[in-house]
């Protein structure tokens, strides 16, 4: 999707509308889809960065499946000013922000109304294939609606000769941090002899001149349509193996991108491997995917107090070719280096159906009443202990909560807490903090019961999906009158939860964590129908409606203590 074009090239398509002066000496650098906030409204656009200008287009419909560019504005590169992360940090002014939930949640509903009609041969046979075309198109309607809601690491940049700027939302810290030193190492390097003032026709016949070229640059994304694979759903497990290729030692670590809806999130990050010509890591994740196609490999060098991109690669995701048992991949990185990793995908219906065991004495997938009774405190210890550590030192962590911790050290923690707290809570402050927050997630994951219970969670259920949207005070009122009835343990251990997770999204300028991204994290994890509740559907949409319904029920919560 992001790509950049770091090699000198000049556009032969170009040469009979551009000056042959102009052509000689302008490149494209960098480009890419992105969203800029406009007058408080969120808008699909493109944005060019040239060796003497950056450019920024809206996308205009030129029939089915196609679009040409229209240029809106531009600034000389010698006019740009890049605000760095505390500058951008303002909270943008958006109108009517969407409800990124609700989206999430039809896009759900329509997804399993697709996946039950391919299963229907009989009504496919009677009805043809109309009542399936227009549920994907439905379901490609709100995917385009959740590209423009996704992301919101904000990008900031202004003119100086104008005294104005532009807002942008990433969702990437990558991709902000690519753009930023991009402009910087131009403007630096910028050495153009007698620049011409930039012409907006010449421009736009420019990027008229690269769209021919772009298209298999940009990524899959804007220019899928209803007739494609769908994105995929479920659980992405890989173990990061080891690199081999490199010729001198150094101090290496990974970074794994997963998109969601046409954007990249940071999803895990490996341990530090210092001083080595051929690190192993041998370090497992468990990767969400929810609306992807896409998975990016990052691989940096660490030179402190910054980290240099060494190599990169992009694979895209496909049901084709990916299995639900273990199976070996050599991911190229570049010519010389190649990252070693094993993959399975558990498809969403398969990976929301989570068994809980337990054994005698055991802390995950023990009663919560028998651990309280056992630990002699009126929340588990491993609740507390993780709270606190997280509010130690992650509070500002990009996409705490969100990024999976290694499974390595989640093994560890598992068998820490099992024997010794101490011991636990110690090992707690050496591990990296999203195996902290991952075995928390996991813990809450392994209740035989959830916190909100069997018995109120069909009532939850009801009193949520009764309102309207446009009633959100009346179904916060209900649902918290409901909360009452739960036993004191469980309110007391979801209030000291909640309240964490206020604070964390106090901090959202700093770790990107949203309301909505704390509820879709935390929904399945607090609420889910027990073995004998929650059949209101079928096998297939509970899996996927309950999840939907348990982050809008959770986010209420969040909302009404905010």
């Amino acid at each position: 999707m992001i790509r950049n074009f770091l090699s000198e090239f000049n556009f032969v398509p170009a040469k009979n509308i551009i000056p042959s002066e102009d052509k000689a000496l302008r490149r494209l650098v960098k480009n890419s889809f992105i969203v800029e906030l406009a007058e408080g409204n969120r808008k699909l656009r493109h944005l060019f960065l040239f060796n003497d200008v950056i450019a920024c287009a809206k996308y205009k419909s030129s029939g089915r499946d196609r679009f040409e560019y229209e240029l809106k504005w531009y600034i000389a590169l010698k006019d740009i000013m890049v605000f760095l992360y505390e500058e951008a940090a303002l909270d943008p002014k958006e109108n009517s922000p969407v409800n990124i939930l609700q989206l999430k949640s039809q896009a759900c509903i329509v997804r399993d109304q697709i996946i039950l009609e391919e299963k229907d041969e009989k009504k496919q046979k009677s009805y043809g294939s109309r009542a399936g075309d227009k549920h994907k198109k439905k379901l490609y309607d709100i995917e385009a609606q959740l590209v423009l809601a996704s992301p919101n690491l904000v990008f900031r940049i202004g003119d100086k000769s104008k005294n104005k700027t532009w807002t942008f939302f990433l969702s990437s810290d990558f991709e902000r941090t690519q753009w930023i030193e991009s402009i910087m190492s131009l403007q630096q390097q910028c050495n153009l002899p007698g620049t011409q003032p930039v012409s907006i026709y010449d421009l736009q016949a420019w990027i008229a001149a690269c769209q021919t070229m772009m298209k298999t640059e940009m990524g899959s994304y804007l220019l899928r349509n209803s007739r494609d694979e769908s994105l995929l759903v479920g659980d992405l497990h890989l173990t990061l193996q080891g690199l081999t290729g490199l010729e001198i030692p150094a101090d290496f670590f990974i970074c794994v991108e997963v998109d969601s809806y046409g954007h990249y999130f940071r999803k895990a990050k490996t341990k530090l491997i210092c001083r080595s010509a051929n690190p192993v890591w041998n370090e497992s994740f468990i990767l969400e995917l929810e609306g992807s196609q896409n998975v990016r490999f990052l691989l940096y060098e660490d030179h402190s107090p910054r980290q240099i991109l060494r190599a990169k690669h992009v694979i895209q995701l496909s049901r084709k070719w990916l299995k639900e048992s273990l199976f070996n991949m050599a991911v190229k990185l570049s010519d010389s280096l190649t990252l070693n990793t094993t993959i399975r995908f558990v498809p969403g219906e398969v990976s929301l159906r989570r068994v809980p065991t337990s054994k005698p004495g055991a802390l995950f997938g023990a009663k919560m009443q028998q651990v309280l009774k056992r630990e002699k405190r009126n929340i588990p210890f491993i609740i507390s202990a993780c709270i606190r550590e997280v509010e130690r030192r992650g509070m500002y962590e990009i996409g705490v909560y969100r990024v999976s911790g290694s499974a390595s050290d989640l093994a560890k923690l598992k068998k820490s807490f099992e024997t010794n707290n101490y011991e636990a809570e110690q090992l707690l402050k050496e591990v990296d903090i999203h195996s902290v927050t991952g075995i928390l997630k996991s813990y809450l994951r392994e209740l035989p019961e959830a916190l909100f219970t069997d018995l109120l969670y069909p009532k939850l259920f009801d009193i949520y999906n009764k309102y309207s949207n446009f009633n959100e005070s009346g179904r916060i009122e209900d649902l918290q009158r409901a909360f009452a009835e739960l036993p004191e343990p469980n309110r007391e251990s979801i209030n000291f939860i909640l309240d964490h997770l206020i604070r964390v999204h106090q901090q959202e300028t700093e770790n990107k964590m949203s309301l909505h991204n704390l509820a879709m994290v935390f929904g399945p994890t607090l609420l889910r129908p027990g073995p004998h509740t929650g059949k209101h559907k079928d096998g297939l949409e509970s899996s996927t409606v309950d999840v939907m319904a348990q982050a809008g029920i959770l986010y209420c919560f969040l909302s009404a203590k905010k």
